[in-house]
Formats: structure tokens, C-alpha cells, sequence
């Protein structure tokens, strides 16, 4: 007798075949759809990943942010107080709301271990930091936009809360409560910055320069250091877990590059899709580079100084899901 192959199975059930990965396959990550507030799950491990169904969220879930690499992500609840979300597997286990945070933003940043996070409303006219995630979340900052030198399109923040850094169109900036901001970089485009997992490193990047720069113990005046330059269209980038090697995502280039802070040692990879994004996995070496709603999803995997991207099947489209509730 003929043997169908496994794969055959995917196509001839596919709702089976979710629903035994629901139970059984280990969570490689979640995945926050950017057009409505749904939350699924990243099951399988590199080379045989599947969408999850979307997970049932708190009643009122307005948006959810994924902090990346962690079991919880961050919801937003309409005039209610943002919350928490615990996860577990393929299922929201509580929620936990935080009073006096931004219930909606125009985007967020979390630090290298998701232990604290940025949020900046332009409409609210704040900027705030969230630090304690995500037993114990309160605002540890609450600053009125209008104090800062120029409108924040991203930051960087410490997993302490305490080092906090904006970039603007064209400027980087150390913020100090009760002082002014202190310029610390002027570029051109900088929309990218991230946190070194040791707390006082900030590596960011100029798309419209193509640089790449370190900025080495940001608490003392640090000169800039370019890493990289003639680059096309950096737009996204991400410390590896170890501090080791800076991630950069060039959708222009459709390629994912690694770069060496010490060495300068760089090597660029092709990927199969323009990378959207570049968000840590719950495996440190794994990195979503694109979700797009009814599309295939695409990771890369870093080994080592290499790197390669996979494909996830595109999700199924989703069915009516009662909200949970919630246990506060």
C-alpha cells in the first residue's frame, strides 16, 4: 500500500493537524495580528512552525503588543486600563491591568528582556515607561512630550527602567527626569535603535545614511561609533540575546544581516520575503520577520555568525472566538 506523505496529511486535514500541534507542539513564539486585536501562537520548531487559532483575549481587547521572547504581551482595552496578558500555550492563562498607563499608543518598545517598555501617544501628548514586567508593571515614567526636543518615533529603554533613550527623524537622545535631553547622535533618518542586553550599550540605524552606530555606555557621554555604513535601507534592528552579534533587517535589499560590535566582522542573507519587522522569539536565536495577515509567515534562524529564513504555512482564517474573560 502506497504511503501518503506527511505533508499530505497537512493538506487533507488541516483542522486536525492544527488542533494535535495545539496540544502537543512546543511554543515558539506569538504573533500579534497589526490590523485587528487577535494573538496566535507560534507552534513547532524551525522548519515545521504553525499559526495557532487565535487565542481568546479579555473582553474589550482594543490591540495586543507581543513583547518579544517572553510568555505575556501587552493589551490595550479601550478607556480601560491596559493589561498584562499571561500566556500559556494557546491560551491566555490571566490578565493583569496597569492603572495609570496609556490605554492606547502609537507604538511601544520593549527593552533586550521585555522587563520594561516604552509607550508614546501623540494624541495623549505623553511618553511613558513601564518597568516591573510582567509581575509586578507600574509607570515608572511619565513625561510630557511636549518637554522633548523633537516628536519620539522610537526608543530604547533599559531592563530596569532607568536608562532611557529617543530617536527623532533625524537625532538620538539621552533623557535624564528633571534635566534636559542630552543629544547623544545626529543622523538623517533614524527610525531603528535597540538596547544591548547589557543595559548601557545603544546600537542604532540611519536608513537614509545606511549606517549602522554603537553607542558604547550611554550614561557617560558616549562618542558614537559607526559599526557599518553603505548599507541599503536598514530599517529594523535587534541585539541577539547575548550581546554578541547586532541583527539588521533591509527590506529594500530583501535580506537579513548579522554584524559583529566587536569585530565589525559582516555577513548579509538573503531572505525570501521583504522583512517587516525583526522580533525575538521565545528560542534566542529565532526572529519573526514577517506576519502579515492571510500571508505565509517568515522567520529567521541565527546560527552562529549565519542565518537562514523559513516559511510558516499562512494562518487559517479565523473563526468566531468568544473572548475569555479573563481571572484578574
Amino acid at each position: 500500500m502506497s504511503r501518503i506523505p506527511v505533508f499530505g496529511w497537512f493538506l487533507l486535514l488541516p483542522g486536525l493537524a492544527l488542533a494535535d500541534a495545539s496540544l502537543s507542539a512546543p511554543v515558539t513564539g506569538y504573533v500579534a495580528d497589526s490590523s485587528a486585536p487577535a494573538l496566535r501562537a507560534v507552534l513547532g520548531v524551525p522548519g515545521s512552525l504553525l499559526f495557532s487559532d487565535p487565542l481568546a483575549l479579555p473582553d474589550g481587547t482594543t490591540g495586543v503588543r507581543v513583547a518579544p521572547g517572553r510568555d505575556f504581551a501587552w493589551a490595550e482595552r479601550g478607556t480601560a486600563p491596559p493589561a498584562v496578558l499571561f500566556l500559556n500555550g494557546v491560551s491566555v492563562a490571566r490578565f493583569s491591568p496597569v492603572e495609570g498607563a496609556l490605554p492606547a499608543a502609537d507604538w511601544v518598545a520593549f527593552s533586550p528582556g521585555a522587563a520594561s517598555m516604552v509607550l508614546f501617544s501623540a494624541s495623549a501628548g505623553r511618553l511613558q515607561v513601564v518597568s516591573g514586567l510582567p509581575d509586578a508593571p507600574a509607570v515608572a515614567w511619565d513625561l510630557d512630550a511636549g518637554s522633548l526636543p523633537d516628536q519620539p518615533l522610537a526608543a530604547a529603554v533599559s531592563d530596569d527602567g532607568s536608562t532611557l533613550l529617543t530617536a527623532s527623524e533625524s537625532a538620538i537622545y539621552l533623557l535624564n527626569p528633571g534635566a534636559a535631553a542630552q543629544l547623544l547622535l545626529s543622523g538623517q533618518k533614524i527610525h531603528s535603535l535597540a538596547m544591548m542586553p547589557n543595559g548601557t550599550d545603544v546600537v542604532a540605524a540611519d536608513s537614509a545614511a545606511g549606517s549602522v552606530f554603537l553607542l558604547p555606555n550611554v550614561l557617560s557621554a558616549p562618542a558614537a561609533r559607526a559599526l557599518a555604513s553603505n548599507l541599503n535601507g536598514v530599517e529594523y534592528i535587534s541585539a541577539a540575546w547575548d550581546g554578541s552579534m547586532v541583527l539588521l533587517a533591509q527590506p529594500g535589499a530583501q535580506a537579513v544581516s548579522i554584524l559583529d560590535p566587536v569585530s565589525g566582522a559582516f555577513q548579509s542573507f538573503p531572505v525570501d520575503v521583504a522583512p517587516a519587522s525583526l522580533q525575538p522569539m521565545r528560542n534566542p536565536d529565532v526572529f519573526l520577520i514577517s506576519s502579515q495577515p492571510g500571508e505565509p509567515g517568515w522567520i529567521f534562524v541565527r546560527t552562529g555568525s549565519a542565518g537562514t529564513s523559513l516559511f510558516i504555512p499562512p494562518a487559517r482564517p479565523a473563526a468566531s472566538v468568544q473572548p475569555s474573560g479573563g481571572q484578574q
